[in-house]
């Protein structure tokens, strides 16, 4: 299984994923992902990180046009918006 059908089958579970750094976090219902499912990640980490980061930040592109058209904000303060609402208690 290639990095994107790994994601998108546990995305199906319910389970989500963040990065930091060098860290893939994944969260989701109790037993939703398995040993088999993390070593699976594992071999394909470097390439899920880079589809995650590419999700992240067009759902940030996207939230920040809405911000921007709706609050009548400008596109550089929606956008902040929008990153503080994917990580809140962060300062950019």
């Amino acid at each position: 299984m290639n990095a994107q059908a790994i994601l998108d089958d546990l995305h199906r579970r319910g389970v989500s994923f963040s990065v930091n750094g060098d860290t893939l976090r994944t969260r989701g219902p109790v037993g939703a992902v398995t040993q088999a499912d993390l070593a699976a990640l594992r071999k394909v980490k470097a390439e899920a990180m880079v589809i995650i980061r590419e999700e992240e930040a067009d759902r940030i592109e996207e939230r920040g046009a809405i911000i921007e058209f709706c609050a009548f904000k400008s596109r550089r303060e929606a956008e902040r918006l929008a990153r503080d609402e994917q990580h809140p208690g962060t300062a950019a």
